[in-house]
């Protein structure tokens, strides 16, 4: 098929369509170009407007990259909650350093991880014995692949059984006659190894000389052995022990505690012991300590975080000298921008919730100020000051703490909505069956889910969630205090909530006002396209006229011509 007809001046091509060659001289290709180009102009104009929208919506991927940063930097500040929220809270944190160790490396001799739960203070260690994994061999044979009867009964056969384990472990029973070599028994061995804790090994001392070698795959057990089949099998094994099985025995604080492994978790809470080097009568000292350095680290985080944050706002609203809004400024009077930076600026230059009067409350206070264009500042000696002296009410001024006068109550949930700092939760459970008919907190309707206790949208205490592991009609007294970063963390998750959060609201609406744009854009294009054409007719039209006019004048002047030549 051609991809293009003529049809005199009108010729087409593909989908166009243009006049050549016109009768009229005049460039009607130009005027059918201007005349689309015309009727597409309010198409241009919110081509434009979908350019600026796109750059705002990158903008706004932006800004959301920077609030979760920001999020994410005060989170391990607020004392997070729930059962878990003690492990991830940086002023819990530990460190542990080591002294002593007889003139050697302490960490030589003992390695101290530590998780929160871990009491600051300190003991000593004594490494008096390692655990040792028993190791046993059999007696000799010529090669791998040589038989049983052969390498231990005289070439004679037998058929038995060995039951095999670890000492008050679960055994296994492994049938073993003189057809089968070494090789067959030590994967016979191996193939109930999960089972008994015991794994075998092929040895070449040398040429002739091949042994089996059990080993124990936990310390501290000794490997058992015994006869339950037709023919005895274990004296033909003839074991002999290579590394006897030994317990680890250390003492701290001078009380003996033995284990059956070199890592021991479960004498101090929070604090697990890696034996590395017994050496009895050096003393290692073991000092435990909040990690003052982590706590600074993430503070100083927090301040980047922040500072990341209100770059983007100075960028955003950069006038020049002259008045004019900067090229970069695509969010300029946002108000969605606006709103969250106040909210959140409000939170970082006020005072913790809920402290008492003369105790450290702003960011200020702990070292942390506050410079031009909203930056923050870390001053290193007063914030160093503050966390060796009064670290206790440094983390108030960041964290989120409530004290309960029952253990049976626990905070599981909160926001920024507190009608005070000190409260009353009234349960009522008429049947003692631990689920609260109805509570109160602070003397508004909870909602009840099961042993949670939940404060009411739109109350004095919305977001607040307790759960409780009581019995029976009682009022817990509730004391609360909320810090820096909690506030500014429950502010983010709201601003960065999907679907109702103001950020997602900003862009869904962007999202959709660029989809009607587009739409309209389709409907513009139609309308230009089909005033394309009927111009491309109406120049059609007139282009044959004058052609055929054009056509009758030359044929008149062509016989005038000729009349005149006649005379």
């Amino acid at each position: 098929m051609a991809d293009s007809i003529n049809f005199g001046t009108l010729t087409t091509s593909g989908s166009g369509v243009r006049l050549t060659g016109t009768s009229s001289k005049l460039d009607t290709e130009s005027l059918v170009r201007a005349a689309y180009e015309a009727k597409r102009l309010p198409a241009v104009r919110l081509e434009a407007k979908i350019a600026e929208n796109d750059a705002r919506l990158a903008a706004f991927g932006e800004l959301r990259g920077l609030l979760e940063d920001l999020r994410s930097a005060v989170n391990g500040l607020r004392n997070p909650p729930g059962l878990l929220g003690r492990g991830e809270n940086l002023f819990e944190a530990k460190r542990a350093y080591l002294a002593g160790g007889g003139g050697i490396d302490p960490a030589s001799i003992l390695g101290v991880s530590l998780d929160n739960s871990a009491a600051t203070g300190g003991f000593e260690v004594e490494v008096e014995r390692l655990a040792t994994a028993h190791k046993i061999r059999a007696r000799s044979a010529a090669s791998v692949t040589q038989t049983l009867a052969d390498a231990w009964n005289g070439g004679t056969g037998f058929t038995g059984t060995v039951e095999l384990g670890l000492a008050g472990g679960a055994k296994a029973s492994i049938d073993v006659d003189g057809d089968m070599t070494l090789a067959d028994l030590a994967a016979a061995i191996n193939a109930r190894s999960s089972e008994t804790g015991v794994a075998a090994n092929l040895v070449r001392v040398a040429d002739g000389d091949v042994r089996l070698v059990l080993s124990a795959r936990e310390a501290g057990k000794a490997i058992e052995l015994a006869d339950t089949g037709i023919d005895p099998v274990v004296p033909l094994l003839d074991p002999t022990e290579l590394v006897a099985a030994q317990t680890a025995r250390i003492r701290i604080d001078g009380i003996t505690v033995e284990r059956t492994g070199n890592r021991i978790d479960d004498v101090l809470p929070g604090v697990v012991l890696d034996l590395y080097e017994a050496r009895p009568g050096a003393t290692v000292s073991v000092t435990i300590e909040n990690d003052l350095a982590r706590i600074k680290e993430r503070i100083g985080a927090f301040v980047d975080a922040w500072n990341a944050l209100r770059d983007f706002l100075g960028k955003h609203s950069q006038v020049s000298a002259e008045g004019e809004v900067g090229s970069d400024a695509v969010l300029f009077g946002d108000r969605t921008l606006r709103e969250i930076m106040r909210a959140l600026a409000a939170e970082v230059s006020g005072r913790a919730f809920g402290l008492d009067d003369g105790a450290l409350g702003t960011l200020r206070e702990v070292g942390v100020t506050m410079v031009e264009g909203g930056r923050l500042r870390i001053d290193e000696a007063k914030l160093d000051r503050m966390l060796l002296t009064r670290l206790e009410e440094v983390r108030r001024v960041f964290e989120f703490r409530a004290v309960t006068s029952s253990t049976e109550l626990a905070v599981l949930g909160r926001s920024n909505s507190f009608a005070g700092s000190s409260f009353e939760v009234a349960i009522v459970d008429s049947d003692n069956d631990g689920v609260p008919e109805s509570a109160t907190i602070g003397g508004v309707a909870a909602t009840i889910a099961g042993r949670r206790i939940i404060g009411p949208a739109g109350s004095a205490f919305a977001g607040l969630e307790f759960a409780w592991v009581g019995t029976g009609t009682t009022t817990i007294t509730v004391e609360v205090s909320q810090g820096i970063a909690d506030r500014l963390h429950n502010l983010l998750g709201d601003a960065l909530a999907p679907g109702n959060g103001p950020l997602a609201r900003a862009v869904g609406e962007l999202g959709q006002t660029n989809t009607n744009y587009r739409e309209e854009i389709e409907k513009i294009n139609e309308r230009a396209e089909k005033a394309r054409a009927a111009l491309v007719e109406k120049l059609t039209r007139m282009e044959t006229a004058l052609s055929l006019a054009n056509t009758l004048l030359s044929q008149v002047r062509a016989q005038m011509d000729a009349m005149a030549g006649s005379r």
